[in-house]
């Protein structure tokens, strides 16, 4: 389960010093990092880009259709601005979403001490995430041209059933050192 910390001091740089602010007495730090920054592509991104497509689409041809039958005075003139809405959503749905990720990976940091997962963003305010590193978290490695190391899963109740989010460190450099690092730190728990 996470824990958030208040942050009182805004998260300015990857260096120890602003790590140990938020540390226990007994806590050492073993890694710090960042996720990669600019656009990264992902499986599940590329769906929601590809029902974009269609969403967009739609969306397009309904404003177009709305505007040619238009007669241009009064509340007929106003009618196309309706679709606009629509419009936004599927250029978010499409490309915005890249882009935003890449805002919020640019705004994270990452560390590792000997009881605990860091994560701290600066994306509407600031936030830490502190994830506890136990002996039955179940660790796992993406690995690619960058790494993706998972340590914890996030559980939260949808109209649908339940979603279940993978918690971790993505778009590493270093990822099997992070993993090896993980494990070790969990096979020292008790």
């Amino acid at each position: 389960m996470a824990r958030k910390i208040g942050m009182s001091r805004p998260v300015k740089s990857t260096s120890a010093n602003s790590w140990e602010d938020y540390l226990d007495s007994d806590e050492k730090l073993l890694w710090q990092g960042a996720p990669a920054t600019g656009l990264r592509f992902s499986g599940s991104g590329f769906i929601l880009s590809f029902f974009g497509i269609f969403f967009l689409s739609f969306a397009v041809f309904w404003v177009g259709m709305a505007t040619s039958m238009s007669g241009g005075s009064g509340m007929e003139a106003v009618f196309p601005l309706f679709g606009v809405p629509f419009v936004l959503i599927g250029l978010w749905l499409v490309a915005g979403h890249w882009f935003f990720d890449a805002y919020k990976r640019k705004r994270a940091r990452y560390a590792l001490t000997n009881k605990r997962a860091l994560i701290a963003r600066t994306v509407f305010g600031r936030r830490m995430e502190s994830y506890p590193i136990e002996r039955g978290n179940q660790i796992r490695l993406i690995t690619g041209k960058l790494d993706t190391v998972h340590f914890a899963q996030k559980t939260y109740r949808t109209k649908n059933g339940t979603q279940v989010e993978n918690i971790g460190f993505r778009f590493i450099h270093d990822g099997q050192e992070v993993y090896d690092l993980l494990r070790k730190v969990q096979e020292e728990r008790k």
